[in-house]
């Protein structure tokens, strides 16, 4: 795993269409409304 991360660091990705979700106390349905309401879909 030295050559690949799972996660990125904080404000490394600078992209506007960009998210990090902490799902660890999250079910799908919750992180699936969010990323909805986050991209107006």
């Amino acid at each position: 795993m030295e050559r690949h991360r799972l996660n990125s660091y904080e404000g490394e990705i600078k992209k506007e269409n960009y998210i990090k979700i902490n799902n660890t106390n999250l079910n799908a349905v919750e992180v699936a409304e969010f990323i909805k309401e986050r991209f107006n879909l």
